[in-house]
């Protein structure tokens, strides 16, 4: 009897671990769709505009979301390398409560404050001289 309970338990024990196994993966996979999100592979990602830096390294963009029947989401801001093979926009985001300007002479990425509601705080101080994603940033009025 005991041996009967023995591999009963054993047999719990195991489905118990392979359940844990697969809901493990699975919010893996769910944590993956979220930060794929301000990627330029996305298929709801609307670009407004970009620009490459004057030493050609870097390359901003201005996006936003196609949302379906619930509209755009806001505008963003990012910053990576210029190649091929970086698509990741989120690496580069700009903090919420900046805009992107352009470029200055010495290719450095130029912010202001943007506040297009008057609900939004700024939730994060950026200093001119910040490096977002390896750029230097200035923050002009």
């Amino acid at each position: 009897m005991k041996k009967w309970i023995l591999i009963i338990v054993g047999i719990i024990l195991i489905g118990t671990i392979g359940i844990g196994i697969k809901i493990n993966s699975d919010l893996d996979d769910v944590v993956e769709a979220f930060n794929s999100e301000h990627s330029l592979n996305e298929p709801n990602l609307i670009i407004l505009s970009d620009s490459i830096s004057p030493n050609k390294k870097y390359k901003y963009y201005e996006y936003q979301f196609d949302k379906g029947a619930l509209g755009y989401s806001r505008i963003f801001w990012s910053i990576i390398e210029n190649n091929k093979k970086e698509n990741d926009l989120g690496k580069g985001l700009i903090p919420q409560g900046y805009k992107i300007v352009g470029w200055n002479e010495k290719n450095e990425l130029i912010l202001s404050e943007w506040n297009p509601t008057t609900e939004l705080k700024i939730v994060s101080e950026l200093k001119n001289g910040t490096i977002i994603n390896g750029m230097k940033i200035n923050i002009v009025e």
